[in-house]
């Protein structure tokens, strides 16, 4: 059961989105820490679209027997392993929600592997949208240049390949806008850092301890 929360909150986010797409406006930040274990902490996305479209999501989340849009995305989430927050602004609402416990990647459209040495990131969850719609048709063409993601990224290694729109050490940042949403695949590959001796911290400080010790006798 557990196992099945942690992997809602990206489902979740994602239904928003694909109900959000009938406006063809929305700008979606996504925040992500890929681990060696092959999961997925400090996991955030912040949904801002118009108060036309959010009155849409709630009629959906009433659709569904839920009261409002929170209840909706709390419910579905899981109790208590996410924190959810609107932010309005004039006619736009932005939808503030985080992880609180690290999230299992589906292990099909949104992968991170181990492949000689290296851990691989891969996230291809947005070209399912491109399915629901002809990305070619010049109507949805001009719908979707409103809509903008910016996807940020860190690696627990150097990055070392990626198709990032800009890349800094460990961390990767994708800027897309209009129908690259829907065909891009985020994806990074890193070095694994060499995992420390365990206790060897500790060992270090006993010694030191014992020879300010010896020289104070001394």
């Amino acid at each position: 059961m557990a196992f099945e929360k942690k992997k809602t909150i990206a489902l979740v986010c994602l239904s928003l989105l694909g109900l959000v797409l009938v406006s063809g406006c929305f700008t979606m930040n996504v925040h992500a820490t890929a681990n060696t274990d092959g999961t997925v902490s400090d996991y955030r996305v912040e949904l801002t679209t118009s108060s036309f479209v959010y009155n849409l999501l709630k009629e959906s989340a009433k659709e569904n027997g839920y009261a409002n849009v929170r209840e909706y995305v709390e419910a579905e989430s899981g109790p208590g392993s996410i924190s959810y927050e609107e932010v309005w602004d004039d006619d736009s609402v932005t939808l503030k929600i985080r992880s609180n416990e690290p999230v299992t990647p589906d292990g099909s459209n949104w992968t991170i592997t181990k492949e000689d040495g290296y851990l691989i990131y891969n996230d291809l969850r947005f070209q399912d949208g491109e399915e629901e719609m002809d990305t070619s048709d010049k109507l949805t063409g001009a719908l979707l240049s409103d809509c903008v993601l910016h996807y940020y990224l860190e690696m627990p290694g150097k990055i070392v390949d990626s198709n990032a729109n800009t890349v800094n050490e460990k961390s990767a940042e994708w800027h897309l806008t209009g129908s690259d949403i829907f065909k891009t695949t985020i994806y990074a590959k890193s070095e694994v850092p060499a995992t420390s001796l365990p206790g060897f911290g500790a060992l270090l400080a006993i010694v030191a301890c014992a020879f300010i010790a010896l020289r104070r006798t001394s």
